[in-house]
């Protein structure tokens, strides 16, 4: 049966149609931290045959080879090394493209030259590979997108990059076991070439995130020599490297099986597929409809905001089966989606995207949460159903759920364990290839796709109203909290921005409901009240500060953490969409000094230096005045309950419990009038940290842990800015709108602004973990020398804001070693 792929899947974006965490301001620090996690998933260096049958067994294939074009000489066009990319890439196309009437390299592809289709093809960020292979039948398409557009990742079946010298090899041993320089440094050469490899895994990413994928194949070339790359959840494998030039038949045979096998054989995820017209109008209709509910908006308005879950001529059919439920056509749901709310952003890990979904059956819209959950992990869909059946209060409702097949049979059969789709870079890490120095920092396990859908839909807590909605709807979440541990001995262990949507759930609410949403990582406490499971596990902006400082990722949480996490959570919010007096910078600081900041200790990142300063003297947050003096009684009267001052710690005694939280709480909901309304917009363009990335230090997800560009949410009322003076609290809130009202444009993310220093500190931090990835043993110290040996910011002296060294952004060419990344012709 021909199947037919779901090609360029939209990519998540925010109210104003800007693309999520894709900033290309924030490329470098990307790029860098995606090298420096690879040194965890990136296992080297299998043979390259038997890669190719490992991945492309012969016995699979047509024994029919009528159509092979002969290998010899093959690629004798392409020069051993070169000055350039361009001078290695430009004869390899020609040499891949060759056919005759009758055979051809790679039947039914076409490779090409897609690098100079980008209104800056030499700027990180911006950079497209320098070889794209197409399924034929796409090529016009391609062709036909905008320069601006980045639909050659959406469509790509493989990639060739290009390094023009076999010492740009960023996958040598050699790389690893280089010396330092005498500047205690890391060599220029090695750092550009992290920056290439973080460069390939970039495309990798983004090209997961464009296309529904089980794994994906790409080519790393440096002069005429190849290395073989295969990507899925779990990591990378990494052929050893072969010389085009004296064995093409390598190559040949590879990209001749690859043009053998069907879709699925290729990484495509074939149980996704291209809707029928009639039901994108359906889709359309029905999440307007939707979305209207939810956000109470009409006009422009509406329509602007159904772009976020809608692409025209963009909607895709997925099809979920029930787990253990026989594989019949009547049992397989069919949901239809378009915009995902989240993509992502990251290689290995969960991988989680989410979607506004129209069952085709029920024609109701539900929530479909397509992830890749650790096979040793409880499925989510399971852990719901239990809370539900118990009483849990003010968590989604489970509407289906199960692993992901292959594909859809329909014979009505039980599947097997080996009819899902799970990744395989876990099988091979105790190959007897491997390399054996750095395999100690291997971490790989297996994980495998899972769908859940879910009710209601609504939008995550970055979307709320203003004071009153904020604070009601965490109580909400509290509840839930306090339900789970009740009734359930459970614990989310995730409580964080993305985790919390509002829903209206009916007409003329004015304030809407929270849910607690995404217990992938929650699990069971004991009797003393401590997590079953030890180590790290929520988002790393809203980690206590206990788990932020356990790099040896032994501690187990309790609700505690969790309590201190939605106080963090609030704080956030209240910061970034409250009227407050803080100017831009000053509020940049105190968000990279208390929710972002991380170090690096014995490998590990470790944070919490501001949480702990500011539970200590609030340093960050007391002298902060906001619009409505209602967030700020309570958030200083819930650190009170948390970490009390000195003068108060008899009288907040053993107040930092959940029944003591729960009973101020309540109390002050009624007995306090809060803006309904007060929301305005912070800009804070640059920030590094996605608060889409779920889970993103679990303990269970070895790279989620990156570090990602901040979602930035503007608000319903698009019109409200806050102005460059500093708002004092009013009396009245029209005073508070009037003082907060000042249009700023958002930068678009194809503008160069400079690097606050908040990202320059992010930036120099990514630099640090990246060479530490790549340099030899006990380099990573000399690297980091003069920065802080521990946990800890710079305080304050005064009300000076924090100085920190200010590293190079890094910027230049493509196409060299010591040229970095100019443009590359």
């Amino acid at each position: 049966m021909a199947h037919i792929v779901a090609y360029n899947v939209p990519m998540a974006r925010n109210m104003s149609q800007v693309t999520l965490g894709l900033d290309p301001n924030n490329a470098l620090a990307r790029n860098l931290q995606h090298m420096a996690d690879s040194r965890h998933f990136t296992l080297r260096s299998m043979p390259a045959q038997y890669f190719i049958d490992t991945f492309f067994p012969e016995a699979a294939l047509s024994k029919d080879r009528a159509r092979y074009l002969p290998s010899r000489d093959a690629y004798s066009t392409v020069p051993a090394a070169a000055k350039t990319s361009q001078q290695i890439y430009e004869p390899l196309i020609t040499a891949l493209n060759e056919r005759t009437r009758q055979q051809s390299r790679c039947p039914g592809f076409v490779f090409e030259d897609v690098a100079p289709r980008s209104p800056h093809p030499g700027r990180v960020g911006h950079m497209k590979p320098h070889i794209c292979c197409f399924a034929s039948e796409s090529l016009q398409t391609v062709r036909h997108c905008d320069l601006s557009s980045r639909a050659e990742l959406g469509y790509a079946e493989l990639f060739f990059e290009v390094m023009p010298d076999p010492s740009h090899d960023f996958y040598t041993e050699a790389i690893s076991l280089v010396a330092t320089s005498q500047s205690g440094g890391i060599p220029t050469t090695v750092m550009e070439l992290s920056k290439a490899r973080g460069q390939h895994i970039a495309y990798v990413v983004e090209i997961f995130a464009r296309q529904f994928r089980e794994f994906f194949f790409s080519i790393s070339m440096a002069g005429s020599r190849a290395r073989l790359l295969r990507w899925d959840r779990s990591g990378c494998i990494v052929s050893d490297s072969f010389d085009i030039r004296t064995r093409p038949e390598v190559l040949c045979e590879f990209l001749w099986r690859f043009a053998q096998v069907p879709p699925a054989g290729r990484g495509h995820d074939i149980t996704v597929e291209p809707a029928l017209a009639e039901e994108g109008a359906v889709f359309e209709k029905l999440v307007t409809e939707a979305t209207a509910l939810q956000l109470g908006v009409k006009g422009p308005t509406l329509r602007q905001a159904v772009l976020q879950h809608y692409e025209p001529g963009r909607v895709m059919a997925v099809h979920v089966l029930d787990q253990d439920v026989a594989d019949e056509s009547s049992n397989v749901r069919r949901l239809l989606v378009s915009r995902p709310v989240v993509s992502p952003l990251s290689l290995c890990g969960k991988g989680t995207r989410g979607f506004w979904a129209v069952d085709t059956h029920t024609r109701r819209v539900t929530f479909l949460k397509d992830t890749w959950r650790s096979a040793a992990a409880d499925r989510e869909g399971v852990t719901l159903l239990h809370m539900a059946e118990v009483g849990v209060r003010n968590i989604p409702q489970v509407v289906a759920h199960g692993d992901v097949p292959h594909e859809f049979s329909g014979d009505g059969r039980m599947l097997l364990d080996g009819d899902y789709q799970s990744t395989r870079t876990d099988e091979f890490k105790t190959g007897l290839w491997l390399w054996p120095e750095g395999s100690k920092d291997i971490h790989v396990s297996q994980r495998r796709h899972y769908r859940i859908v879910l009710e209601p839909v609504g939008y995550d807590v970055r979307y709320l109203r203003g004071t009153e909605e904020l604070l009601h709807a965490s109580y909400d979440i509290f509840i839930a909290m306090q339900d789970a541990l009740a009734k359930d001995s459970r614990v989310h262990r995730d409580i964080s921005a993305g985790n919390i949507i509002l829903v209206r759930e009916y007409e003329g609410q004015t304030v809407r409901k929270g849910y607690l949403i995404d217990w992938e990582s929650s699990c069971t406490v004991d009797e003393s009240g401590l997590a079953v499971k030890a180590g790290r596990a929520g988002t790393w902006l809203f980690m206590s500060r206990a788990m932020l400082l356990d790099y040896h990722n032994k501690v187990q949480q309790t609700i505690k953490d969790d309590m201190e996490s939605l106080l963090y959570v609030v704080l956030y919010c209240a910061l970034h969409w409250l009227p407050h007096n803080l100017d831009k910078d000053a509020l940049a600081d105190i968000v990279a000094v208390v929710f972002e900041f991380r170090n690096a200790i014995h490998g590990s990142s470790v944070g919490g230096a501001g949480k702990l300063i500011n539970a200590e003297s609030r340093l960050y947050t007391g002298h902060i005045q906001f619009g409505d003096p209602a967030i700020k009684e309570w958030l200083d009267t819930v650190m009170d309950h948390m970490a009390p001052q000195p003068d108060q710690r008899e009288l907040y005694k053993d107040k930092w419990l959940p029944e003591q939280l729960d009973a101020f709480w309540s109390e002050f909901l009624t007995t306090h009038k809060m803006a309904p309304n007060d929301r305005v917009y912070h800009d804070l363009t640059g920030s590094s940290v996605s608060l889409d990335a779920s889970s993103s230090h679990s303990s269970d997800s070895e790279s989620d842990s990156s570090v990602h560009s901040l979602a930035q949410v503007r608000p319903v009322r698009a019109s409200q800015r806050l102005s460059n003076k500093r708002p004092l609290p009013a009396t009245s809130e029209s005073e508070r709108a009037r003082k907060t009202r000042s249009a700023r444009s958002q930068p678009s993310p194809s503008e160069e602004t400079p690097l606050r220093r908040s990202d320059r500190i992010r930036t120099q931090q990514a630099r640090r973990s990246a060479t530490a990835g790549c340099a030899p043993h006990g380099t990573a110290a000399r690297a980091t020398r003069g920065s802080a040996p521990g946990p800890h910011p710079r305080p304050r002296k005064g009300g000076q804001r924090p100085t920190h060294a200010r590293p190079s952004r890094g910027r230049g060419g493509r196409d060299g070693i010591r040229g970095g990344y100019a443009a590359r012709r």
